[in-house]
């Protein structure tokens, strides 16, 4: 990761799950961490997730990445509680069998 915004969310999951958070819990928190960006554009998404700018773009037209704000013709915005929202909603939880 050589984005900032993509490296302070990576030390915020860190702190986060060192205080005991995982799973929801930990998303949940993400999005009201004000040590983290409010926004974040293509670039920090694509960093965060490890996957191109192009796929991010692709995500967005086919309707399947996180909501997004549309401020010009080529300026697109992502705020902190969506974007922890939609990886909340791709987080699986798996039950172990006692």
């Amino acid at each position: 990761m050589d984005n900032t915004a993509a490296r302070a969310f990576s030390a915020r999951i860190a702190y986060w799950t060192s205080q005991g958070l995982s799973g929801l819990a930990l998303y949940q928190r993400l999005a009201t961490d004000d040590e983290l960006p409010a926004v974040f554009d293509s670039d920090d998404l694509a960093a965060i997730f490890g996957i191109s700018v192009l796929s991010v773009k692709k995500a967005r037209h086919r309707g399947s990445g996180p909501n997004f704000m549309r401020l010009s013709a080529k300026a697109v915005r992502y705020s902190r509680p969506d974007l922890c929202a939609f990886l909340a909603s791709k987080y699986v939880s798996v039950r172990r069998a006692a």
